[in-house]
């Protein structure tokens, strides 16, 4: 049974997460964690996993960083047991991510320490990511910001799900699966990043396939599309084998194991469904938002 934390944090999300979810099959697999976790834990699932998300969600829409700021502000506080004023549902959720966590450290779960410092580090990847608006990246800095917003998410769920893990073979699962997840993200939502500015295809790809990228058409993007899906689910593959072996390993983390694989696979079924099967991508051309700067094939400072 759902439990009402979860349940007051599906009413709020977005209209737009609240169908895909349900479509693509995670909000099945957020039942079956309902089920599968009690107490704290639960909770501080729940709130990890939708908080989180309507957070991008408003970032996403006002673009107000301001809000990663205080967002760790609060956290830090809750998690410290110190007061700090709360004004709006968003700031409760954190506020209470953060008591949850202190309360499953002193019950002494081993992780909670892990879950409160891996959440401040999403948060800073995230400041990174929306910085670079209208930025054409190079492939191998594209990937490893993909890489590491996927692994943080990931690692962030596998701490709740597979606490009988260690730290490395946590972190093995959600590099593979999390930049697979994160791919498939991207690709389902290429079109509306664009249009905001940000550009998911590296400046090598832009390059390779003739993509006009302040003037998008379908026939431009075919090509990528087509290789990008092979791509996602070669990811998936190794994932799947990564996972394989852990549950080999560790056969008491067999649930939890398969329950993130579940939840991985749901974007894989949302990419292959929007553009699987031969189906002609449905981006007609539009024009994004922003200038764009391009960088040199070389890491930034």
């Amino acid at each position: 049974m759902v439990d009402s934390t979860e349940n007051i944090l599906r009413n709020r999300i977005s209209k737009k997460r609240k169908i895909e979810m349900s479509k693509y099959g995670r909000t099945k697999m957020y039942d079956e964690i309902s089920t599968f976790l009690f107490g704290n834990r639960r909770t501080a699932f729940s709130l990890v996993n939708h908080s989180l998300a309507m957070m991008d969600d408003n970032i996403d829409t006002t673009t107000n960083t301001k809000r990663l700021e205080r967002a760790k502000k609060i956290l830090t506080k809750a998690f410290e047991n110190e007061k700090i004023s709360i004004k709006q549902d968003w700031e409760n959720d954190i506020s209470k991510l953060g008591q949850k966590l202190l309360l499953l450290h002193k019950e002494g779960f081993v992780f909670a320490a892990d879950i409160f410092h891996e959440v401040i580090n999403y948060w800073n990847i995230e400041d990174i990511n929306l910085s670079r608006k209208g930025i054409l990246l190079k492939s191998s800095i594209l990937h490893k910001l993909n890489l590491d917003i996927g692994r943080s998410i990931g690692i962030q769920f596998l701490f709740l799900l597979c606490p009988e893990l260690d730290k490395k073979t946590i972190a093995s699962i959600a590099s593979t699966y999390g930049i697979s997840i994160k791919l498939a993200d991207n690709l389902s939502d290429l079109k509306e990043d664009l249009e905001k500015g940000f550009i998911n295809i590296s400046a090598e790809n832009i390059k390779k396939y003739h993509i006009k990228i302040t003037k998008l058409s379908q026939k431009d993007l075919n090509g990528y599309i087509k290789e990008e899906l092979s791509r996602i689910k070669r990811a998936y593959q190794k994932g799947d084998r990564v996972l394989g072996k852990c549950l080999q390993q560790f056969p008491s983390s067999r649930e939890g194991l398969l329950i993130f694989q579940k939840i991985a696979h749901t974007w894989l079924k949302q990419v292959s469904e929007i553009y699987g099967n031969n189906r002609r991508t449905t981006i007609s051309k539009t024009k994004t938002k922003s200038a764009i700067i391009y960088i040199k094939l070389k890491k930034r400072k």
